[in-house]
């Protein structure tokens, strides 16, 4: 064995030039396989957390049937948010500990300024845990963000500030149906401060309010529509919402792509393109793979003739073109994290700034993308790109190394 990865060694040297080139090939590919993982799985994390902060979460508690429905009826009780502080206070993974939960209250209303009415969205929120764990505050364009006990403060999105003419202290009348009631109920806000999420839509018609405010007018005394719990990473939703499943029965528990199913749709569609642009990469890369190794097979015909003369095995012959592969590869792969983990490195402290590519501000399944996209690496996928790199070269050494192996015409010898 030691002698053949020998061989091995020194035939891939015999010629140098294509040996590096190849070699190079392979890691270049590597490398930018590297980088561009990191950017795409950095900017769907930057996605999700914008989303997730911004009227959801990574595991959301709301009754059966809201997500489909959205009625003001299904809501969930002062039991329930009590469970789900239980639950939440004493889950812990490993060192980290999860987010307090959030309560909040969604509805639909009409506002109206001096100026004009308009239908709005309704979100009811307790500002001191959503100033910890949302972008709400950070979306702040004017004035203050709302505070515990203020019955009478708002916050309006941008366009629905503009669409009424609203400024900070303006007065403004909101009205809604409570729920389980065919009659109306209106109450009389002051406009606290004015935030702008960047997605047109949404800030056309977001009204914020507190959460008692919000519970009075749809008449929900201490019950809310929905319970969202933070965590660090969207990679522990699914686990985190399997196990609240389990301590919290006959309530829905999603996982934030559960409760964003156009997120996660986008999020796995551009997974899908950027796996199918990397297959296209690499094929291109996987042919001089396979040139390098055939040509290496068929210009030592007369050298493997001679070793069959010798009484060498075929399966010994066969091995040693596997072992000329496998060097290959991982000179290709050493070479080529030596290339991509720095250029991972610089795009997570560094960013890039999305100006490159456009100087204006684009938002992706609802959600305006962060201007500065930052690489995010997994141990994960720096593993599954180096055996990817390593399989495709065994896979595409089998060939020559078979040939190498065939039994030769002895009159090689005398060509």
């Amino acid at each position: 064995m030691r002698l053949l990865l020998k061989m091995a060694w020194r035939n891939l040297w015999r010629s140098s030039r294509r040996t590096v080139l190849t070699a190079s090939s392979m890691a270049l590919g590597l490398a930018l396989l590297l980088v561009f993982l990191g950017l795409g799985d950095g900017s769907h994390h930057q996605m999700i957390d914008a989303a997730v902060r911004l009227g959801s979460g990574h595991v959301v508690v709301q009754a059966r049937g809201y997500q489909e429905r959205r009625s003001v009826e299904l809501t969930v009780g002062a039991s329930t948010v009590a469970a789900v502080e239980e639950w939440a206070s004493g889950a812990l993974d490993g060192a980290s500990r999860i987010g307090l939960p959030v309560r909040r209250v969604f509805g639909s209303g009409l506002l109206s300024s001096a100026d004009g009415s308009s239908g709005v969205r309704v979100v009811g929120v307790e500002p001191d845990r959503e100033a910890t764990c949302s972008l709400f505050a950070s979306k702040l364009t004017s004035g203050v963000f709302l505070k515990e006990g203020d019955l009478r403060g708002a916050l309006l999105g941008q366009g629905l500030s503009r669409k009424l003419k609203a400024r900070l202290g303006s007065r403004l009348v909101v009205m809604a149906q409570p729920a389980e009631s065919t009659e109306f109920s209106s109450m009389m806000l002051r406009v606290r401060g004015v935030l702008r999420t960047g997605v047109d839509a949404f800030d056309e018609s977001l009204l914020m309010t507190t959460l008692p405010a919000a519970q009075s007018l749809y008449g929900l005394a201490d019950r809310v529509h929905q319970v969202a719990v933070i965590l660090e990473h969207e990679s522990l939703s699914g686990a985190w919402a399997s196990n609240a499943r389990e301590a919290l029965p006959g309530v829905d528990v999603l996982s934030w792509d559960q409760a964003d199913t156009e997120m996660a749709r986008y999020v796995e569609l551009d997974d899908a393109g950027n796996y199918l642009y990397n297959g296209i990469f690499f094929l291109v890369i996987a042919f001089m793979i396979f040139n390098t190794l055939l040509m290496s097979v068929l210009e030592r015909r007369r050298e493997f003739a001679l070793l069959q003369a010798l009484g060498v095995t075929p399966v010994a012959m066969f091995c040693l073109v596997m072992f000329e592969g496998v060097i290959l590869a991982l000179l290709g792969i050493l070479a080529g994290l030596a290339l991509g983990w720095p250029g991972h490195l610089y795009f997570k402290i560094y960013g890039l700034p999305l100006s490159v590519f456009t100087e204006q501000e684009f938002s992706v399944a609802g959600v305006v993308m962060d201007p500065i996209l930052r690489s995010e690496l997994s141990a994960g996928r720096v593993a599954g790109s180096m055996l990817v790199l390593l399989t495709l070269t065994c896979c595409l050494a089998i060939i020559p190394a078979w040939k190498a192996a065939a039994r030769m015409d002895p009159k090689v010898l005398r060509s």
